[in-house]
């Protein structure tokens, strides 16, 4: 049985289609990699995976759970839904006013996952881990913006959720700050996190990725290894996307 089954999503904006018979599977430990042209969809796939919008139609299951079903608009998993999905969002949405720290702590606080000794020695582990130890005491603006978003990687990281999602964690970075951000994205990797990524990054999405799903007019157009996608694409589509 898939870790997370996402089966027939849609959604639409008004009399715009958006996404349409969205249906994907991943396994636990696994990372998916969402590829596609803007106007595609990816985006709005995240935020009606993360409930930041609430879907029109389509399942979503995790590790066998029922966590949405659009026919019954309820929710029926046993862990709250909002926590089983973390989000890197593409612009770092860190609170200014807050410290590196104060920001990954913030809300495992607000959910009382902890006391507030507990909670900052967590915080402190996961800002280690995405190498920002010395950066602890620092406030955004002070931070370059691969440092923002390993922040804002921790910061997902301390709500411990089942599945990591990232929207374009790179498209603001530079080359070398980008590094930085995929680096962290594959040490997550091999300690077995399942995460989806929504990148402009095809040398990532190539070699760190268990599967990519290319997202093309609202739908999953072709979904497949790396090799299969990159190396034998079967649509005109995903043949002219790759050639750009």
């Amino acid at each position: 049985m898939p870790y997370l089954e996402i089966t027939g999503l849609g959604k639409r904006f008004g009399s715009a289609d958006v996404l349409h018979d969205v249906s994907l599977t991943l396994n636990q430990g696994q990372i998916l990699s969402l590829i596609g042209p803007s106007g595609g969809g990816k985006t709005t796939f995240l935020r009606c995976l993360t409930f930041l919008e609430t879907a029109d139609r389509g399942i979503i299951r995790l590790n066998g759970e029922t966590l949405f079903d659009a026919a019954q608009k309820k929710a029926k998993g046993k862990r709250p839904r909002q926590q089983a999905f973390g989000l890197v969002f593409q612009a770092f949405h860190l609170f200014p006013q807050y410290t590196v720290l104060e920001n990954v702590a913030l809300a495992p606080a607000l959910a009382k996952k902890g006391t507030k000794e507990a909670l900052r020695a967590k915080a402190l582990t996961l800002i280690e881990k995405v190498g920002l130890a010395d950066k602890a005491d620092s406030y955004p603006n002070t931070l370059s913006g691969g440092q923002q978003q390993r922040a804002a990687i921790a910061r997902a990281l301390a709500m411990e959720p089942d599945v990591l999602c990232f929207d374009e964690p790179t498209s603001a970075l530079d080359p070398l700050l980008t590094k930085e951000v995929l680096n962290v994205i594959r040490l997550l990797r091999e300690e077995g996190r399942t995460m989806i990524v929504v990148t402009h990054e095809m040398t990532f999405a190539r070699e760190a990725s268990d599967q990519v799903a290319f997202l093309f007019g609202g739908t999953v157009a072709e979904l497949g290894t790396p090799k299969e996608i990159f190396e034998t694409p079967r649509t005109e589509a995903l043949q002219r996307f790759l050639q750009q």
